[in-house]
């Protein structure tokens, strides 16, 4: 398994690197944070907590800020040392979890967003809906069905990433490599290159034709 390393540019990419790899995805980072901060007090609210749509937006505003830190988190450092360090790279448990994040986190929250949009067309249109399904605590539970369905769908994830040694000739030595994305059973690689890529063409064709189907 080869390993690369980014050498370093003039100071002028330099400096464009840092601005568009560190300080954008930092600021996106406290910029998106914050507001999905405030949107989650002001929705936890007596009066707004009782409505399922605002239930929705709590947890599409908590999966949406984990995206936020799993996907520009890894840049900052990236663009802080000079492409010395990765976070997916410091351990395996790491590696595994950046690979689980990346997909569950924008799978959660493409479902918790066409939630909110079946849920507002359903109550414009349906009595009994408002009546019997429109409710928190039944929002509740459709939101850990969710979680539970999307885990079990995504779940195989944690299976990918190895950790292995290569020898360094430069010092004579056992360096230790975490490859992400990758499995020593070729099944789960063909699963993952395959199928998985399927299904998640699938499930954004499914939350594309609900939402359509409520404009």
């Amino acid at each position: 398994m080869a390993s690369w390393i980014r050498k370093r540019d003039t100071n002028t990419y330099e400096i464009i690197e840092l601005i568009v790899s560190g300080i954008i995805p930092l600021g996106l980072i406290v910029i998106g944070t914050l507001g999905n901060l405030l949107c989650v007090i002001i929705l936890l609210k007596n009066q707004h907590r009782k409505r399922s749509t605002n239930i929705y937006l709590i947890f599409l505003c908590i999966m949406d800020t984990l995206s936020l830190y799993q996907w520009n988190l890894s840049y900052i450092v990236y663009a802080v040392t000079g492409g010395k360090q990765q976070i997916t790279n410091q351990s395996l448990f790491l590696c595994k979890s950046s690979e689980f994040l990346a997909f569950y986190t924008l799978h959660t929250s493409a479902m918790f967003l066409t939630l909110v949009s079946v849920d507002q067309a359903c109550l414009l249109w349906s009595r009994w809906y408002k009546r019997k399904i429109a409710r928190a605590r039944v929002a509740l539970v459709i939101c850990i069905i969710i979680l539970l369905i999307l885990i079990g769908l995504n779940g195989f994830l944690l299976g990918l990433g190895v950790e292995y040694t290569v020898y360094d000739n430069s010092t004579g030595t056992q360096v230790r490599m975490i490859g992400c994305y990758y499995s020593f059973d070729d099944n789960l690689n063909q699963f993952f290159a395959n199928q998985y890529s399927w299904v998640s063409l699938k499930l954004k064709y499914i939350k594309l034709i609900l939402i359509s189907l409520n404009i």
